[in-house]
């Protein structure tokens, strides 16, 4: 009987032997399910620097120390100061539209929107945004943002799409006015007695007087696209667009053909700290005008691309953005 349980010893124990792999596998994989579902503590993700110059940049916005710019495939940027380093905000979900225009609501909300009715929306000054409208079926894209004035917001692009919010930008309301319904949207604009101003193509330049509810079209200066419309002061207002044409009014019925050197389409502008105007477009050319907008000059001068959106810096100097991204310019130099 001892000689019959020595045997059997032996051949459990070279059982167990021979089907080690088997309970081992079996371990790992218990282990594995445990780990899986056992809560852990990631490391915070380290912040995503890009090169903007290597982006197409389609607009700017500055509020405080914060600086945002958007533009291709739905990337939206944020730095502290205008010489970066500029870091990629995180966009939930992320559709790869393009980005027509970035704006501060205030100094935590920031709105982007663009192609397909895309407009999304940030509550920490630009460090993350999430979505609150996007329609694929729609083709038409939202070229500008404005306001808010008196609040609310407005959104304006092709075919003549208009939409408001009065929730810092949560919610919209589509409308549509017969001054404008059948013409591409590119800018909008408040004057200092309140009237609003929104300009487009084929020579459009439409007012409101009374918030947006109503529209009247304005008679006739240019035929061609208006993309950029200014606020000037004691109510002056100056449009803007193809082939270097600008003009400049103080009534809203006589108007002043702006001399501006060379035929460059223009399509982005601001007024200065000091009051001056500054506009860009072709070439990444940059034009400056100290009288109010009848007469400018090259400020910085380009030999390719353009330059789409402007805004002024803390001493002499912008910052600018366009098919060549992001970039700083000086009066004087060449780009």
């Amino acid at each position: 009987m001892a000689q019959v349980r020595a045997g059997n010893g032996r051949r459990a124990q070279a059982g167990f032997l021979a089907g080690w792999p088997a309970y081992l596998v079996t371990v790992v994989v218990a282990a594995a399910a445990v780990y899986s579902f056992a809560p852990r503590v990631y490391p915070d993700a380290p912040v995503t620097q890009v090169h903007p110059q290597d982006l197409l940049v389609t607009q700017l916005a500055h509020r405080g120390s914060r600086w945002l710019s958007a533009g291709e495939q739905g990337r939206i940027l944020t730095a502290e100061k205008p010489q970066g380093p500029w870091s990629e905000a995180r966009v939930e979900p992320q559709r790869g539209s393009n980005f027509n225009d970035v704006l501060f609501v205030s100094d935590q909300v920031a709105l982007a929107a663009g192609h397909e009715s895309w407009i999304v929306r940030s509550e920490d000054g630009g460090r993350s945004w999430k979505e609150v409208m996007f329609d694929a079926e729609r083709s038409e894209p939202i070229l500008a943002l404005a306001g808010p004035y008196d609040g609310t917001l407005f959104a304006i692009g092709g075919f003549g799409q208009y939409l408001t919010s009065t929730d810092e930008g949560r919610s919209w309301q589509r409308a549509t006015h017969e001054a404008m319904s059948d013409y591409h949207l590119n800018d909008m604009t408040r004057l200092g007695d309140g009237t609003l101003v929104i300009v487009g193509e084929r020579g459009l330049i439409v007012t409101s007087c009374d918030a947006g509810r109503s529209w009247t079209r304005m008679g006739e200066i240019y035929a061609g696209s208006y993309f950029g419309v200014l606020a000037l002061e004691d109510n002056g207002l100056l449009v803007f667009g193809m082939r270097g044409n600008a003009f400049v009014t103080r009534d809203r019925t006589t108007w002043v053909k702006a001399d501006v050197p060379g035929k460059i389409s223009l399509f982005g502008g601001v007024v200065d700290d000091d009051g001056a105007i500054v506009l860009v477009g072709e070439n990444e050319t940059v034009l400056r005008s100290g009288d109010g907008g009848q007469h400018f000059k090259v400020a910085v001068a380009g030999e390719r691309n353009r330059l789409v959106a402007v805004q002024p810096m803390e001493g002499d100097g912008w910052l600018v953005a366009g098919e060549s991204g992001i970039g700083l310019r000086k009066p004087g130099e060449r780009s």
